[in-house]
């Protein structure tokens, strides 16, 4: 019995973020105006997050590729393209911010609000977040062809939808 149980353990840990809806957010912008961004000020959002810490070299590598998905999906303000990294130091986001020039909010979650939500293993890892908070895509790692297809693929799906209240 005990072995069974361990298993359902791992097995539904496995699987837990795609089952679990991830709650709503508040967290620092660290470019633009700075301020506060908040999940719920986007209620039909399509989120697409970017989980990163700022000395990865995946996550360096994936920041054109998120740049370019931001842009893809700028004319449908549903579409939110989030980087949301870990680090504490608000310095070396500025570095950051300078040397990749994000073209969407770059958000600071020290106290790791949302990534632990989304069960984040491994960085970088993107995740598509329908407006229930479900997320319905994720990737781990460097994006190839694959990765950013099936990221594009997801939100273009979203979108057709459309955010519905029930599941």
């Amino acid at each position: 019995m005990k072995t069974i149980f361990a298993l359902a353990v791992i097995v539904c840990s496995l699987y837990a973020p795609k089952i679990l809806a991830i709650n709503p957010v508040e967290l620092p912008i660290m470019n633009g105006n700075g301020g506060t961004y908040k999940m719920t000020n986007h209620p039909e959002g399509i989120f697409v997050v970017e989980a990163y810490f700022l000395n990865c070299p995946y996550c360096n590598q994936n920041a054109p590729e998120v740049n370019s998905v931001a842009s893809m999906f700028a004319d449908d303000s549903r579409v939110q393209v989030l980087d949301v990294g870990v680090d504490r130091d608000d310095a070396s986001y500025a570095t950051w911010i300078k040397k990749h020039n994000p073209n969407h909010p770059v958000l600071k979650d020290s106290s790791r609000k949302l990534i632990q939500q989304l069960g984040t293993s491994g960085y970088p890892s993107t995740y598509v977040i329908n407006c229930r908070g479900k997320i319905v895509e994720s990737t781990e790692g460097a994006w190839g062809d694959e990765e950013r297809e099936s990221i594009v693929s997801a939100v273009k799906q979203l979108q057709a939808e459309g955010c519905h209240t029930e599941e």
